[in-house]
C-alpha cells in the first residue's frame, strides 16, 4: 500500500469515463424514469456507472477488492428489488449502496490527496468525487425515507409511486450545493441532521478543492519560472 502512495499522478481514462457515465445517469434518469417502456435504460445506466466506478479505483488500493466483491451482490439485490422478487431486497440494495459509495468516496479522496501534479485527470477525479458524494447522500435519504416514510415531504414525493432514488438524488445535489428550492423538506430531526451535514460537506469540499487547485497552479508556475 505504501508503494502505491509514492505515485503522484492519476493515469488512464478511468475518471474521464466515470464522469461521462455519472453525468449520463444523473441528467438522463429524471427524463426516462417516468416512462416504464424506457426506464430499463436508467437501471442499466446506473449498473454500468457502478461498474466503471469500481475500476476507477487504483489497482493497488485495498478498497478495490472489497468494492469489486460488493458490486455483484449490490447489482443482484438492486435488480431483484426493482421487481420485488425478494422481500426487503430493495432496502438491502439501498444499504449496500451507502457502503459502496462510501468506499468509493474514501478511495477517490485518497487518490486525490496523494497527487502532487495537477492534470486533467485530477480534475476529472475531483468532479467524480463530488458527484459520488451527492449519490451517497441521495441513497442515505432514500434509505431513511423507506425506513421512516414521514422523514421527508414535498411535491415531488407526492407525485412518485415506486422508485424514490432519482428524487432523492436530485434533493441531495440541491442540498450539496445549498440551493434549497424547498420542493422537498425534512420533517424529522434525523432527516434534518443529514441535510445539515451534507450542506457542510458540500461547502467544505468546494472551499478545499478550489484552494488546493489554486495552490497547485501557483506551485507549478513557480517551479517553471
Amino acid at each position: 500500500m505504501g508503494f502505491y502512495f509514492k505515485k503522484t499522478a492519476i493515469e488512464g481514462n478511468g475518471f474521464r469515463n466515470l464522469l461521462f457515465f455519472l453525468l449520463l445517469y444523473i441528467i438522463g434518469s429524471p427524463f426516462l424514469a417516468p416512462y416504464p417502456a424506457v426506464s430499463i435504460l436508467v437501471h442499466l445506466s446506473l449498473s454500468v456507472t457502478l461498474l466503471v466506478a469500481a475500476y476507477a479505483v487504483h489497482k493497488r488500493q485495498q478498497q478495490r477488492s472489497i468494492i469489486i466483491f460488493l458490486l455483484p451482490i449490490l447489482l443482484i439485490l438492486y435488480w431483484l428489488g426493482l421487481y420485488d422478487v425478494i422481500h426487503f431486497s430493495r432496502l438491502g440494495s439501498y444499504l449496500l449502496f451507502v457502503v459502496y459509495f462510501g468506499l468509493l468516496m474514501y478511495s477517490y479522496a485518497m487518490q486525490l490527496v496523494h497527487v502532487q501534479k495537477l492534470t486533467i485527470n485530477v480534475l476529472y477525479a475531483a468532479l467524480c468525487l463530488y458527484l459520488i458524494i451527492g449519490l451517497f447522500w441521495g441513497t442515505l435519504y432514500t434509505l431513511l425515507y423507506k425506513l421512516s416514510p414521514g422523514s421527508y415531504s414535498g411535491v415531488l414525493l407526492d407525485n412518485i409511486q415506486h422508485n424514490h432514488l432519482h428524487i432523492f438524488n436530485y434533493f441531495s445535489m440541491v442540498t450539496l450545493t445549498t440551493l434549497g428550492y424547498g420542493d422537498i423538506t425534512p420533517q424529522t430531526l434525523g432527516a434534518g441532521a443529514l441535510c445539515q451535514v451534507e450542506a457542510i460537506v458540500g461547502q467544505f469540499f468546494t472551499a478545499v478543492i478550489v484552494a488546493w487547485l489554486v495552490g497547485n497552479i501557483i506551485t507549478e508556475k513557480q517551479t517553471k519560472s
